[in-house]
């Protein structure tokens, strides 16, 4: 079974696979115009140029290159050209996800789950020690309540198991129908 080419800038797509999407654009029509998609990150950059199918851009990149793309989020802007005017017509946002033959050698977990481990961590250690400010010599620190990461970890928990059910949408739970004449 084949999956159908998305028809727009997927919001997700995995390193090592093959990405394909193609964009009808009613103005910037194939072949007159041609549309190119520029990606950057904290990571890097990279851009793909769409071929003409017909009136419609088609965007491939194969698995090859995708191997080497960082999993980060991506903003990316697609641009036109007819050869004298150029315009940027699209713009977003794309996550690209780390690449299965590379598991284990990244860190995939959210920035909720990091954010909430860091906390955890510092209330396990400083439970008993923890000080919001002090001054020594003239010089002052000031640090969090315990109160204030204490209201900022059951935030992030929620946002963490919010995750959880997103991705684990329909599994798991039980249906019960009954019939009744």
């Amino acid at each position: 079974m084949t999956a159908a080419i998305p028809d727009s800038v997927p919001k997700q797509l995995i390193a090592g696979d093959t990405w394909s999407w193609t964009r009808a654009l009613g103005d910037y029509l194939a072949p007159g115009w041609v549309a190119t998609i520029y990606f950057e990150s904290k990571d890097g950059t990279f851009n793909v140029a769409g071929t003409a199918s017909g009136t419609t851009h088609s965007f491939t990149i194969p698995a090859a290159t995708t191997t080497g793309y960082a999993p980060s989020l991506y903003g990316w802007r697609l641009r036109v050209t007819d050869g004298v005017t150029t315009t940027t017509v699209e713009n977003g946002m794309l996550e690209v996800l780390v690449d299965p033959a590379k598991a284990g050698k990244t860190d995939t977990r959210t920035w909720a789950r990091k954010t909430l481990e860091a906390i955890e961590c510092f209330l396990l250690g400083n439970a008993s020690t923890a000080q919001a400010s002090m001054s020594i010599a003239g010089r002052q620190i000031s640090r969090w309540s315990l109160e204030e990461l204490t209201k900022w970890r059951d935030k992030l928990r929620a946002e963490v198991n919010a995750e959880g059910q997103a991705s684990n949408a329909g599994k798991g739970r039980d249906i019960r129908v009954r019939f009744v004449r």
